[in-house]
């Protein structure tokens, strides 16, 4: 069977901001753009977004061509209010310490960390 890594689902908005947001993150030398300046303008922790990348988008390949571009043609757009930025910022950490332990989220675990579950 493949390896295959739990995934955080986002929502179309949030997936088209952490893209512009890694965009703008690759291409830093141009100056910020406007996911930046909407992450500064929030108050958002650079690497809480990349947790929430990290879960939603584990094919570092995917991250690669994000950033790389090309740039995102749709303005970007903040998707959290404060209280569900912290929700999926709980969400995304609870998908990768599920990966880490090699279950998918609501799939049953047993065994000490690291153990692999077989159905």
């Amino acid at each position: 069977m493949p390896n295959t890594h739990a995934r955080m689902r986002l929502s179309p908005e949030e997936e088209a901001f952490l893209r512009q947001w890694m965009y703008d993150e690759t291409h830093y030398l141009d100056g910020p753009g406007p996911a930046k300046r909407l992450q500064v303008r929030h108050g958002a922790v650079p690497a809480d977004l990349a947790t929430m990348i990290a879960a939603a988008m584990p094919d570092p390949a995917e991250q690669e061509a994000a950033g790389l571009g090309p740039p995102p043609t749709q303005p970007a757009a903040w998707p959290w209010s404060a209280d569900a930025l912290r929700r999926r910022l709980a969400e995304a950490r609870a998908t990768l310490a599920e990966r880490q332990r090699g279950t998918h989220p609501g799939q049953p675990h047993s065994g000490p960390a690291g153990a692999q579950h077989t159905p």
